[in-house]
């Protein structure tokens, strides 16, 4: 526990830091003509969410710099990597024009889609997906080891933690109202810190969180899984927003991105011991729990109609919960880089019937 908490202040301490300067300065950038120059290239990205840790492989490998030194070879590109512990910091930064692209989990999507939609001078769009956790897999609600909790439908009548607004909010309901005691639960918003410190001092019955929470309390035996998310059948997804305004002026920088986003993901799939190396590397977090993650987590840009109608439902829940008035989907969200980053990687993306059904497997 007191490994998980000095990550979690580094990492704190890293991204505040990193806030107070001027993380890029888009002024600057080439506008795509190849012309000579300096282009700094901001990107959002968190280490303590395991569904988005595809970029940490680009940042790790330097994919990025190879696309982009490709492509412009007479251009200097520096990359701002910045680390956040959650999603609302990393749309401050983009609102604030200090990132061009961040990665975060479902949730935070959402209402950065709405804040593009509402704010003034601000306007946002979703370009990829990066993890993917099939039926609410990487989801789960913990409890004490010493618990005598059984299942959830024990939980009436006692306090449950979890990040309110969040996706381990929305599965956590949907598994209280599986059961029948939803207005049986006292559910209280608490971080990861404070929520797995809890379940290590038996302080409340539940905590619902995301990977690698779980499995980073059950590998220091602190707590144990009560039920996965998986066991809700909602998929739980992360992706890529970017700035709107900022690629649209620079197409082949978003494709430069998307191209090594995909390359990180092949490399996970054909490398998964050195992946979960890496990642344990770039995290902070044991080898072990990190291979656990690589075996969980689907990597995966492309973005199927499941994978909207989810993101539908995870709308209406932030609409329902009072955290979002709304935000509109089908302006939101865009593949067409994405399919230009295939077709210059010379792969082929899935057609429109195959988008329409399932996951396809993963190459």
């Amino acid at each position: 526990m007191k490994k998980l908490i000095s990550v979690l202040l580094m990492l704190c301490m890293t991204f505040s830091f990193a806030a107070c300067g001027n993380a890029t300065d888009s002024s600057s950038a080439d506008t795509g003509s190849g012309v000579s120059g300096k282009v700094t290239i901001a990107i959002g990205y968190q280490t303590v969410t395991s569904q988005t840790w595809g970029p940490l492989i680009m940042k790790n490998k330097g994919f990025l710099e190879e696309e982009l030194a490709a492509k412009y070879p007479d251009t200097e590109f520096s990359i701002d990597w910045q680390n956040a512990q959650s999603g609302p910091p990393l749309t401050n930064n983009m609102i604030a024009g200090k990132l061009q692209f961040a990665v975060m989990g479902d949730m935070p999507i959402l209402t950065n889609g709405e804040k593009g939609q509402t704010e003034q001078n601000y306007s946002s769009v979703f370009i990829g997906f990066d993890g993917k956790g099939k039926d609410g897999m990487n989801q789960a609600i913990l409890i004490p080891n010493e618990s005598d909790v059984t299942s959830v439908a024990d939980l009436a009548g006692k306090e449950v933690a979890t990040p309110i607004g969040g996706s381990a909010h929305r599965m956590l309901l949907l598994e209280l109202e599986k059961n029948g005691v939803a207005d049986q639960v006292n559910i209280v918003s608490q971080d990861a810190t404070v929520g797995l410190s809890n379940i290590e001092q038996n302080k409340v019955a539940a905590f619902s969180i995301w990977e690698p929470f779980a499995s980073l309390a059950e590998e220091e035996g602190y707590g144990k899984v009560l039920v996965g998310g998986e066991d809700t059948g909602v998929d739980y997804l992360d992706g890529i927003v970017a700035d709107r305004k900022w690629v649209e002026e620079h197409e082949d920088y978003t494709i430069c991105f998307l191209k090594a986003l995909i390359r990180s993901h092949q490399f996970i799939v054909e490398n998964p011991e050195e992946a979960a190396k890496i990642f344990a590397e770039e995290t902070g977090y044991s080898e072990s729990v990190c291979a656990t993650i690589v075996d969980k987590v689907r990597f995966d840009t492309v973005i199927y109609d499941k994978d909207v109608e989810t993101l539908k439902g995870s709308k209406d829940f932030l609409v329902e919960i009072g955290s979002i008035k709304d935000v509109d989907l089908e302006e939101f969200v865009d593949d067409s880089y994405l399919r230009k980053a295939y077709e210059e990687l010379e792969m082929t993306y899935p057609s429109d019937e195959e988008l329409q059904g399932d996951w396809l497997p993963l190459e």
